[in-house]
């Protein structure tokens, strides 16, 4: 029998009564593109404007409703064989939001793009306005280089129809899953949001998945790893956002379903479900890790920061799976985007409070056992019984991130002791307490940690387990979040007894600035014995924390983790946290 004491701050699941919920995309295009073969149904060559010769498809027999009909359920439509031509596109758009069309005329699709530069002939432009450039000033660039069309939030003066809609991306993100095939229907989807923790979750969820034999690719903040090649090794590229644009994220989809994987687990940031990219994405489930401060120059409060993740769950159809943390009060506003209609699963490390229990559903509480500089031995407990788990990785957000990853693979069918298994061959992720080796009379640890509360985490973590000093070399980020700044010097100069004050992509702004505004934070603090150092360069400065190390400390070079690059001004520099200090260790 489980115990679960009370936490302050949590509300008890609310019964709300289900909307009727709206036709998605897809649906309502299949009522409106009736069909464009011959008197017999059949496909049909069609002579374009142009002079191509198109390949039409009766839409009334698309092949995802022909599979279905005959038992081949599991095919997918070769890609832009749902959307043919330029007749499809409109009739896409205007079942997906208000349209207006300037100089229709039809045309054959070959491929779809919202970079000017990557524009081949029958393409459609997206002219997606950005934060730095607005995608319509390259439309004329897109239409030379073979565009037969352009979308965009404005008509444009460009010689090709302009198909004029509400929000580009948005749109962006439903024509590229009809070109690709509705690559999401085919996979089961997992979205991990959350401030703090969604890369090693879906590493972890990732490696529970593949240990149970079930192909997986995913998505993320460091890599996107696509399925295997046809010469077994895994096709891993390098990570361009943390979530993919939406024309990016349905190819990407459509990768892993060409290459076999069934499972897709992929991190999804407030920014991306903000301007709707996963908007065409069909979610099998959602996972919460954590909410506290961050990107805030963004979202400009914690509420519509909040609300921003909640999307994810909301978006969720009717028996999808959500799994959030029973523990901590961030979770309200996912807890009030869940429908009584979805499947939920919670997880707790220790105690949860027992209104955060769902009414029906599953429970995974976990409790840590032992803390090491070299793992963590923790205890995960479900109704079937309890697994004890040696967890590679450091510290108490560890566990929590591990808990999270264990409740949704057991909720996704994944034995316990399956689970159990595969936790114990995890490996950190890249930059995330990562120790750099070599390293003998102290450790030297590598960290993303660039808010508040994941500093705060880290050297929490650390402090108990370190024996000397404990050192961080940290900075902020700068046209990010002012507000965090005097916030995360507080939380170093409060835990670790030496500091050093760096730069960590300053980009356009002042330097010496963002160090003024942390350092103001710091003299603010009037218990803290800490030792502060200033070093407007970052390598000197982890240099200079490492000349300063003795016996058995604990250094930890935080905010840039796996980053190989240096933001300053507009130019990024080459340069790797991990690489400065070996070259330190070895000079």
């Amino acid at each position: 029998m489980v115990g679960f004491g009370r936490l302050s701050g949590l509300r008890g699941w609310v019964r709300k009564q289900r909307p009727q919920r709206a036709l998605t995309a897809t649906q309502r295009v299949t009522d409106v593109m009736t069909s464009n073969g011959d008197e017999n149904g059949h496909a049909h060559e069609r002579r374009m404007p142009s002079g191509r010769t198109l390949r039409v498809q009766p839409i009334g027999e698309l092949p995802s409703a022909r599979a279905a009909s005959t038992g081949e359920a599991n095919r997918i439509a070769s890609v832009g064989e749902l959307l043919p031509d330029l007749e499809a596109l409109r009739a896409l758009l205007e079942a997906h939001a208000a349209l207006d069309v300037v100089r229709f005329r039809n045309e054959g699709v070959t491929s779809i793009c919202d970079h000017s530069g990557r524009v081949t002939s029958g393409a459609i432009f997206f002219a997606v306005p950005g934060h730095e450039a607005d995608g319509a000033r390259f439309a004329t660039e897109a239409v030379g280089r073979g565009a037969v069309a352009v979308v965009a939030e404005r008509p444009l003066p460009v010689a090709v129809p302009c198909f004029v809609v509400p929000d580009v991306r948005r749109a962006a993100g439903a024509v590229a899953a009809r070109f690709y095939g509705e690559p999401s229907t085919h996979l089961h989807v997992i979205g991990v949001t959350g401030t703090n923790g969604k890369t090693t979750v879906a590493d972890l969820l990732r490696i529970c998945l593949e240990d149970d034999g079930r192909p997986v690719g995913s998505l993320g903040t460091i890599e996107y790893r696509l399925g295997p090649k046809p010469d077994g090794r895994e096709h891993v590229l390098p990570a361009t956002n943390t979530t993919p644009g939406p024309i990016e994220l349905q190819r990407l989809l459509r990768a892993m379903v060409d290459r076999g994987c069934k499972h897709a687990v992929i991190e999804v940031s407030s920014h991306a479900l903000d301007q709707g990219r996963t908007d065409a994405v069909h979610f099998e489930a959602a996972v919460f890790t954590n909410l506290s401060r961050d990107h805030l120059d963004y979202h400009g409060t914690m509420e519509e920061y909040g609300r921003a993740k909640a999307r994810l769950f909301s978006s969720l159809a009717p028996g999808k799976l959500a799994v959030v943390p029973a523990d901590d009060s961030s979770a309200l506003p996912i807890r009030d985007a869940i429908d009584p209609a979805h499947r939920v699963t919670t997880w707790a490390l220790g105690s949860a409070h027992p209104d955060a229990l769902p009414p029906h559903g599953t429970h995974v509480r976990g409790e840590v056992l032992r803390e090491t500089t070299f793992g963590t031995r923790m205890r995960f407990v479900t109704r079937d019984g309890h697994v004890d788990v040696e967890l590679p990785l450091i510290g108490t957000h560890n566990a929590r991130n591990a808990l999270a990853a264990m409740a949704t693979a057991i909720a996704l069918g994944v034995g316990p002791l399956r689970v159990g298994a595969a936790m114990a061959r995890a490996k950190p992720v890249r930059g995330r307490l990562e120790s750099v080796p070599g390293f003998e009379r102290f450790r030297v640890l590598l960290d993303y940690a660039h808010t508040p509360d994941a500093l705060e985490q880290v050297l929490k973590s650390l402090r108990p387990m370190t024996r000397g000093s404990l050192r961080v070399v940290f900075g902020c980020g700068g046209e990010r979040d002012r507000g965090k700044r005097g916030k995360m010097g507080q939380i170093a100069a409060t835990l670790a007894d030496h500091v050093v004050v760096t730069h960590d992509n300053p980009r356009r702004e002042d330097p010496r600035g963002i160090l003024e505004e942390i350092l103001a934070g710091i003299s603010g603090l009037e218990s803290s014995t800490a030792l502060v150092d200033v070093c407007d360069d970052r390598r000197q400065a982890i240099w200079h924390a490492l000349d300063s190390a003795e016996q058995l400390d604990t250094i930890v070079i935080a905010g840039k983790g796996h980053e190989s690059g240096q933001l300053i001004g507009t130019t990024l520099h080459a340069f790797d946290d991990r690489e400065v200090a070996l070259e330190w260790l070895h000079r």
